[in-house]
């Protein structure tokens, strides 16, 4: 990162500090993505060459069961981990605890459910999905296995989601290549070697998937963890708020699950077996495309909860300004990618017919679906929660099967559905903020933020680098802002002077790295507020471990003047709040 990125305007907020921050969560997550989309489309490839387009149906077929459990999972563990970073915004670290227990709990509990569903009720709901006789034995096989072995395929979102919260995130990448790779070796194993068939497709799903989950919860729960293994016994008003942030995550898996039950009977009625079985590659690259449009937003979702939690709305603003243009450049790359690969890609699912135009439909809707996605992601860790399912619905669900019936109606193209139906749920959401930014004065157009306080002098954000002449200016900039609040200048000086001392110590514990600092103040009913955001090792300067040492005692000093010191580890960066 060149040094003109790191201050912008003198000691302006860094966009090198929240790239840094994000581009750490960014790949990890993308990666994990594609990982965790192997298991379907490793499943669709190697069954459709082993077993023919009949099986390459079923496992088509059988994608609900699998969005049911991807439903209940994301419900509870998305709603607490959002729950959970917010309530790490505001220093409630038993709060945030409370939430991971109960996602604990209410996982548990819903597998089990499922698994009795699988052993019970597999037949019945094969000949639900299936009404084609010689599909029907293999549907029941995939469904049983699935349902039966819910337990990892429900629990893995829980290291997923919470690993990210302490930086961890390369661990989310090898926990879900492990699922990947697993998955695809035993496919062989269980198809070419064993010939199980369409059972040993399901088998092989559920143990690479418990491998993964297992890999996940260890390193979740060994060294320096924020949460703890400890379920805890859910309560009316956390499991309220669970449920609303949860609900755009479950709700997009629900609508997914009704869209393809939807779709798959349109284009069975218009083309037959074919056309579905064309469907179930498009289906099956979209999912790989959800890198790019799910991937990008989620590893901002622990960032943005916790800036939401502090109401850091400049932090949020730059944070979404890097979503859109990493989605864009990965967006542009992956729909090159698949539009000139699409000869291949029938090839390997063992069509032989040209998907060339689906592919290039599906290319062109990855922009629009790209904004539908980060502001869905934004509004949920934002609190509105209502709006974000507002997109989900539309983009997934309304828009995509009415446009889909227009097509067939009027003889068009039948994929072109998909740009479609993301460009007007694009077009529906900006009138819809537009007339509300109109009806509440003061939030601002399309991202509804309040940003009165950020246009006052009680609030900063400034960025520097760990050289001394940038650590001299922002303590020169602490000193204007206390004094400008009305703390007195004996005091002023000190804080200042401890400030300088302990970036200084901080900077000499990291040698040779270079560190960013990212510096918030705010003035708040009488309070001042400094929190001081680095990278590097992780270092509490004000830890009890320094009080002893010589080095550190003009730092410890500090406490002695302040109010409430708060250190935290959080999305792999050190945390400090003081409030004078």
């Amino acid at each position: 990162m060149k040094q003109q990125e790191a201050v912008i305007e003198g000691l302006g907020q860094s966009r090198g500090f929240l790239r840094k921050a994000y581009n750490a969560a960014l790949i990890p997550c993308m990666l994990s993505i594609l990982s965790g989309c192997v298991n379907i489309i490793a499943d669709g490839i190697i069954v459709g060459q082993r077993i023919g387009p009949n099986g390459l149906t079923a496992i088509n077929l059988c994608v609900p069961v699998y969005l049911i459990l991807c439903i209940l999972g994301s419900f509870f563990v998305s709603g607490a981990a959002i729950s959970a970073s917010n309530e790490i915004g505001k220093d409630n670290s038993e709060a945030a605890q409370k939430f991971y227990g109960i996602a604990l709990v209410m996982c548990l509990i819903s597998s089990a459910v499922m698994a009795v569903c699988g052993l019970f009720l597999s037949g019945t709901i094969a000949s639900l999905l299936c009404g084609d006789p010689e599909v029907v034995p293999m549907v029941r096989d995939y469904t049983r296995v699935t349902l039966v072995g819910a337990l990892p395929k429900i629990m893995i979102y829980m290291p997923f989601w919470f690993l990210r919260l302490d930086g961890k995130n390369k661990t989310v990448t090898a926990m879900m290549a492990v699922m990947g790779i697993g998955n695809i070796l035993l496919d062989l194993l269980f198809l070419f070697v064993l010939e199980m068939g369409v059972y040993g497709a399901a088998l092989a799903s559920v143990i690479s998937t418990g491998v993964a989950c297992l890999v996940g919860f260890i390193r979740q729960h060994t060294g320096k963890a924020t949460f703890r293994f400890a379920p805890a016994k859910p309560d009316r008003a956390a499991m309220r708020r669970i449920a609303d942030t949860g609900s755009p995550a479950a709700l997009n898996n629900l609508m997914q699950t009704v869209r393809l039950l939807c779709v798959n009977s349109f284009l069975m009625a218009r083309g037959g077996s074919e056309t579905v079985a064309i469907f179930t590659v498009v289906n099956g690259i979209s999912a790989f495309s959800e890198a790019v449009t799910v991937g990008v937003p989620q590893a901002a979702s622990a960032i943005l909860g916790i800036y939401h939690g502090e109401y850091d709305t400049r932090s949020t603003q730059i944070v979404l300004q890097l979503e859109a243009e990493y989605g864009f450049l990965y967006g542009a790359l992956f729909g090159l990618l698949i539009s000139f690969g699409s000869g291949w890609i029938a090839t390997a699912y063992g069509l032989n017919v040209s998907i060339r135009i689906p592919m290039i439909c599906l290319a062109v809707s990855l922009f629009p679906g790209l904004c539908n996605s980060i502001l869905s992601s934004y509004y949920n860790v934002s609190g509105r929660a209502g709006l974000a399912n507002l997109v989900i619905f539309f983009r997934v669900f309304l828009f995509s099967v009415a446009s889909l019936q227009v097509m067939m109606a009027v003889g068009g193209n039948v994929w072109l559905f998909l740009p479609v139906s993301e460009l007007l749920t694009l077009l529906a959401i900006l009138a819809t903020t537009w007339i509300i930014s109109r009806r509440h004065k003061g939030l601002s157009p399309i991202l509804l933020m309040d940003t009165s306080l950020d246009k006052s002098d009680s609030i900063i954000n400034f960025s520097v680098i760990s050289e001394n002449a940038e650590i001299c200016g922002a303590c020169e900039k602490v000193t204007d802002f206390c004094q400008g609040n009305g703390m007195p200048l004996k005091q002023t000086m000190r804080i200042s002077l401890a400030l300088e001392e302990m970036m200084t110590l901080i900077t000499q514990e990291n040698k040779p790295k270079q560190l960013h600092f990212d510096i918030r103040m705010f003035s708040y009913q009488g309070t001042i507020g400094i929190r001081i955001r680095y990278d590097g090792i992780d270092l509490n300067p004000l830890g009890a471990e320094n009080e002893e040492k010589e080095e550190y005692m003009g730092v410890v000093m500090i406490k002695k003047m302040v109010k409430t010191v708060v250190y935290k580890r959080i999305f792999g960066l050190n945390s400090l709040l003081i409030l004078i």
